[in-house]
């Protein structure tokens, strides 16, 4: 079994509802995800610990141009 790497990725100045939606769906996916309140006292921070990649996806042959090799 390998462990991917993680690292904590941020969603600032939500509001209730849009926090309570992410908060839901990462849930739904089995993420850990925080919510914290803001020094505004109005809008939200939702944390979700996501995995990272080692490497970004190669770009499609049909997306590259020739030239640029």
């Amino acid at each position: 079994m390998v462990l991917m790497k993680s690292s904590w990725f941020q969603h600032t100045d939500c509001t209730t509802a849009q926090a309570e939606e992410l908060m839901a769906t990462y849930r739904a996916r089995g993420v850990a995800v925080e919510r914290s309140l803001n020094p505004d006292y109005i809008t939200w921070t939702v944390s979700a610990r996501l995995p990272e990649a080692r490497r970004q996806k190669r770009t499609p042959g049909t997306f590259r141009q020739k030239v640029w090799g």
